[in-house]
């Protein structure tokens, strides 16, 4: 072994360690059978899940989150979607300006982008899901539309010009020919999209209200009222467990090879 590949392994096990490390503490520590946040835990117990499922505002938040990140996903897939097929065909002023809006929360900080979302939602008077679920879809349109623009940029277009050809219309060659070939761009979009609203906090901070609170932002508000961290612990365990899921869903679908090239 050269001492290149050995400081690259050895940088890439610092990494790995830095960044599943912490995530595996918490796991171990959210089924802790005792009082207090130690690790190693002295027991292993179900009891802080059991507090976090009977507890209804953390309960309700989850499902809450749950929802939205589903219909967020599917909206900034959809958005994307439509967004990346005029840019990647289209080269022009407007395709230029279209991506540079699409990428825009990417450059803005997120607070700055919930405050200016709140101040528009108070001018006019939008109530707090629907102005929620606007924020979500602005935030994770982003990564849906670079996932599919991805896609399209390396998708062979004369591929769809012969089905044309042979009497399919635009929008029938599209969903016989173009979309199966893009699809595990579309899935990435959409599974990015996912991950990034089931966690969003920032922007959701200035806009969730009474009633209308995500998972992320009751996790925040229950440590600053000093709750007990092991419910935490389990709540943020459970937002593991189910962005896992989803991930294994999406392997299973396309692949993880393809989910990561995108």
């Amino acid at each position: 072994m050269t001492m290149g590949s050995f400081l690259l392994r050895l940088i890439v096990g610092v990494a790995v360690t830095l960044i599943i490390g912490p995530i595996l503490v918490v796991l171990i520590v959210s089924f802790s059978s005792g009082d207090a946040l130690v690790f190693p835990p002295p027991g292993l117990s179900l009891r802080w899940f059991a507090e976090f499922f009977g507890n209804a505002e953390m309960r309700n938040a989850f499902i809450l989150s749950i929802i939205l990140a589903l219909v967020s996903a599917c909206a900034s897939v959809a958005l994307g979607l439509m967004g990346a097929i005029y840019v990647a065909r289209r080269r022009n002023a407007l395709s230029a300006i279209i991506q540079m809006l699409v990428m825009a929360p990417l450059v803005f900080p997120a607070l700055i982008l919930g405050l200016a979302l709140l101040l528009l939602y108070k001018t006019i008077n939008m109530a707090i899901l629907p102005g929620l679920f606007i924020a979500h879809v602005v935030v994770c349109l982003p990564y849906a539309f670079r996932a599919v623009l991805t896609s399209l940029q390396s998708f062979d277009a004369t591929l769809e010009e012969a089905g044309q050809s042979l009497g399919a219309g635009p929008v029938r060659s599209f969903m016989l020919i173009t979309l199966p070939i893009i699809w595990p761009g579309v899935l990435s979009g959409w599974l990015f999209a996912f991950v990034v609203s089931f966690g969003e906090l920032n922007t959701a901070l200035f806009l969730t209200g009474p009633g209308v609170v995500t998972l992320p932002i009751e996790i925040f508000s229950y440590l600053q009222f000093q709750g007990n961290q092991l419910v935490v612990a389990a709540a943020s365990s459970l937002q593991v467990l189910i962005i896992i899921l989803v991930l294994v869903v999406a392997e299973r679908l396309v692949g993880a090879k393809q989910i990561v090239q995108r």
